[in-house]
């Protein structure tokens, strides 16, 4: 359970986040007729869950593009500090999700991340992606499998979109999202994804790059990390090489820290979606 005053204190920083997010391209590379000039690394991240509700497992997997071959990983296990909480996602999992994304080797460092939930597409539009993105200062991309309530666009609406959506199709929900339908379902059975921008890129960019990647029901980069998150948590129960699977420390004082450097660099004029 949480406190009116938590909540109340979650919410002031998705607010203070979201001032913060870059709405266009601003990236070292570029999506244009030909493709992507200059992309070359991609990231997914997932977290899995222990069965106790106590620990988790966060995974970042960076890969080449357009190989989608997997160059770098880790995978890591933390204490949930924080209960789930419609809304408040991030707060669970990004401070973990941060720290792996530091130790990325230099030379493999992603030149855009996607996450499994929503970017800019949330009720202080600042859900997961937006909410990394803006503390790794990375390009980030939100795919959901299901819809939030936010404005106008609920559940409903998304299943009246979804009925004209051919694979490899999507429509606009709002400004900041849209229902993307993966190749791989023919029938036009399956849930389409939700797509929306997380940090330093547009709806439009994150739409076709999505679209380039998610050769499954799944953008590839997630996928992978989904893969590795669960295979992990399998292997801890099962009593598989538990000495060897990392523990991150108290990764939400970091984050914390981390969340003040941003905001210092947003009041001297220093960030680039400073409002």
């Amino acid at each position: 359970m949480t406190s009116k005053e938590q909540r109340k204190q979650w919410e002031a920083e998705q607010k203070t986040l979201a001032a913060l997010r870059v709405q266009e391209d601003l990236l070292d590379w570029s999506c244009s007729e030909d493709g992507f000039p200059d992309l070359h690394r991609v990231a997914g991240v997932d977290v899995s869950f222990f069965a106790d509700g106590t620990y988790a497992i966060a995974t970042v997997v960076v890969l080449s593009f357009p190989q989608l071959k997997v160059l770098w990983e880790r995978s890591a296990a933390f204490r949930l500090s924080v209960p789930y909480v419609p809304g408040f996602l991030a707060f669970r999992e990004v401070p973990a999700l941060a720290q792996l994304m530091d130790s990325v080797p230099c030379a493999l460092k992603p030149q855009v991340v996607l996450v499994d939930g929503n970017g800019a597409f949330h009720p202080r539009g600042c859900g997961a992606a937006t909410h990394l993105g803006i503390t790794v200062d990375l390009p980030t991309i939100g795919v959901a499998k299901d819809v939030l309530k936010v404005g106008e666009v609920n559940s409903s609406l998304a299943r009246r979109v979804s009925l004209t959506l051919a694979p490899g199709q999507w429509a606009s929900l709002c400004e900041v999202a849209a229902l993307f339908r993966p190749r791989t379902d023919p029938a036009g059975m399956g849930k389409p994804l939700v797509v929306s921008p997380g940090h330093r890129i547009s709806l439009e960019t994150a739409l076709q790059l999505t679209r380039a990647i998610c050769g499954t029901s799944a953008p590839e980069p997630v996928r992978q990390a989904d893969l590795r998150s669960r295979r992990a948590v399998k292997a801890w129960h099962a009593g598989q090489e538990a000495t060897r699977v990392e523990y991150l420390s108290n990764p939400r004082l970091r984050h914390l820290e981390r969340v003040q450097a941003v905001q210092e660099l947003a009041e001297q004029g220093e960030w680039p979606g400073a409002q």
